[in-house]
């Protein structure tokens, strides 16, 4: 379900500094239950998922790893926090995204080779889920021929990487030259505070941008797929149309009579559009998405079925 019934509230509106000090001492406490009440407390119907995350999980965050860096909690009260942390994006995701609104726009999202911070990543897949594109996400320390690896299976249009730590510096280098080398028509997103501190990277174009937080990488990702949304040409639609319409008739064992029958249109005119020949009107492809058992936008996109 989207949570987006009313119209969105101004994350300025919300009285945010009581509840992150209420977040804080939550996690701080390992009171699940204590942070689940602020979470629920939110008028998250109302209120766009990405306010949420920067404006109490990611600054908890913060708060838990410096008291870590600086001795005051162990490493156990830190991972007891993220893990209080993890369960409350699982809940969060399934309010604010839907698997039935995918795109065929393809975003790969990972931590770089030894970087095992990886609650910043998960939250950007999340935005990146929220905006209906598919998302592979690697999790944390993934080494870097694994994440070249995946590029070449999955084809995503935009990669995302995370590097929090100084050492993981050297190894998006690796990543961004073996990436430059393949000459993908690719797009990449790098975030975290070894990106920010880092002032020398080898940025090609307008290919490779930096985000300093997780509305600048959305946003950026958003102007990345605007750009790479390709121009319809009518005849390469009706190309694709009809091989989509000849996939899920064969998948189904179905001839094109038995689908012209079940569409309730001639044959003639299956063979027309299979061919792409076929200047096919909106009722038509109602009655072909609803004899193939698929919505009429899934007939032009390969990862509905």
């Amino acid at each position: 379900m989207q949570p987006r019934l009313k119209k969105i509230i101004p994350e300025s509106r919300v009285a945010w500094t009581p509840r992150l000090k209420e977040y804080e001492r939550a996690l701080h406490g390992g009171d699940a239950e204590a942070a689940n009440r602020v979470i629920d407390e939110l008028p998250v119907r109302d209120l766009a998922l990405a306010d949420i995350y920067k404006n109490l999980i990611t600054p908890a965050m913060h708060d838990i790893g410096d008291s870590w860096c600086s001795g005051k909690i162990g490493v156990s009260q830190e991972h007891l926090a993220s893990q209080i942390v993890l369960s409350q994006l699982d809940r969060l995701r399934s309010l604010y995204t839907s698997e039935a609104r995918r795109s065929s726009y393809r975003v790969l999202i990972s931590c770089i080779e030894g970087e095992r911070h990886f609650i910043a990543a998960r939250m950007f897949a999340d935005l990146c889920l929220e905006q209906g594109w598919v998302v592979d996400f690697l999790g944390p320390d993934t080494p870097v021929s694994e994440i070249l690896q995946m590029i070449k299976q999955r084809r995503p249009q935009l990669i995302a990487l995370s590097v929090t730590m100084a050492e993981g510096v050297e190894a998006a280098r690796r990543l961004l030259a073996d990436l430059s080398a393949l000459n993908l028509p690719l797009k990449v997103i790098l975030a975290g505070q070894a990106v920010s501190a880092e002032k020398s990277w080898p940025l090609v174009e307008s290919s490779v941008i930096m985000a300093t937080d997780l509305k600048e990488g959305i946003a950026q990702a958003m102007r990345f797929q605007r750009a790479d949304r390709p121009r319809t040409v009518l005849r390469e639609y009706l190309l694709e149309l009809g091989q989509r319409v000849r996939e899920l008739r064969t998948k189904k064992g179905w001839t094109q009579e038995q689908l012209a029958e079940a569409a309730r249109v001639t044959r003639v005119c299956i063979v027309a559009v299979e061919g792409g020949k076929q200047n096919v009107s909106m009722d038509i492809v109602v009655r072909m998405a609803n004899a193939l058992g698929i919505r009429p936008e899934g007939l032009l996109n390969q990862h509905e079925s």
